[in-house]
């Protein structure tokens, strides 16, 4: 089988287990770019790891970061690994070329007052009642943005205060939201026109272009246009997700239910969050601190 033919089954593959669109998007994208370097029609046993290197170390793959090359490195792996298992080639040559290591970049949230300004751009946009909500949604909940262009009316639940999303692996969680943002949540479905939420249980809670539900590049176009109405740096979706899990700390909430609430398999990512509390902690220790305001060592030994 050659690498055309050997995608193709492995898309409807993916497809049939049911993998994520997203998932779906970045295997496209990265095998459209290995085929610049391999030929389409190559049989997919005869393709060396020099090859894999090649197309690695290639000025396509070098100029995007090092998070976006793994995730080359990933869907060629899962490709090979897929047609080792239906006999299409011997070995997974991708295991022998070694993985880029992302760069760990600082993890910076949004203060109070850029959210603020962040909400008063979102309040006058073309589509207010819209914007506001995803903000409120975005910081309330920390939920992915692939995950909110995926949630339906009927995930919604009013009286529980709760959004039932699916994850990465296709595993749901509740995720719980205050008050204030359910209240948003209900007006903006009023706007529009979707009261009767039994009759459009099936329609996407957010809306983009043409209807249809919002988007991953949607949503990053939004953050563009509220970065410059509101004249806030490097606003991006997955910021929400950051502020969202340090002030879960910061107001007391437990590591293991927030690693639930993020959807993570592991307490990796909870405890760079933690690291960051944390140093708010230590430092305020270090301006509160009796013995060190009161000089009471000085005190006594001088």
């Amino acid at each position: 089988m050659d690498l055309s033919q050997a995608t193709e089954s492995f898309f409807a593959s993916c497809r049939a287990a049911r993998y994520s669109e997203h998932t779906l998007i970045d295997y496209k994208n990265t095998f459209r770019k290995f085929e610049k370097v391999v030929a389409g029609n190559t049989p997919v046993n005869n393709i060396s790891v020099d090859e894999i290197v090649k197309f690695m170390g290639s000025p396509e793959v070098m100029q995007v970061s090092k998070k976006t090359a793994l995730n080359y490195h990933t869907g060629l792996s899962s490709l090979w690994r897929w047609s080792v298992e239906k006999g299409y080639c011997e070995t997974n040559i991708v295991r022998l070329v070694k993985a880029p290591r992302p760069e760990q970049r600082d993890i910076v949230p949004y203060t109070r007052k850029e959210i603020e300004k962040l909400l008063g751009a979102a309040n006058s946009s073309n589509l207010p009642e819209r914007d506001f909500a995803i903000v409120l949604v975005l910081l309330d909940t920390g939920i992915r943005a692939s995950e909110l262009g995926d949630v339906k009316i009927k995930k919604v639940y009013i009286e529980e205060r709760q959004i039932l999303v699916l994850g990465k692996g296709g595993k749901e969680r509740r995720l719980r939201v205050s008050q204030d943002t359910i209240n948003v949540i209900v007006h903006y479905l009023n706007w529009r026109g979707c009261s009767k939420l039994s009759a459009y249980r099936e329609k996407y809670l957010f809306l983009g272009n043409f209807n249809k539900k919002i988007t991953r590049h949607t949503l990053r176009q939004l953050c563009d246009r509220l970065e410059v109405r509101a004249n806030v740096a490097n606003v991006y979706p997955h910021k929400f997700r950051h502020t969202f899990a340090i002030e879960f700390l910061r107001n007391g909430g437990n590591i293991f239910t927030l690693q639930k609430l993020l959807g993570h398999t592991t307490l990796d990512m909870v405890k760079r969050y933690l690291a960051i509390v944390q140093s708010d902690i230590d430092r305020d220790h270090d301006k509160a601190s009796p013995v060190k305001n009161w000089h009471l060592v000085e005190c006594f030994r001088t």
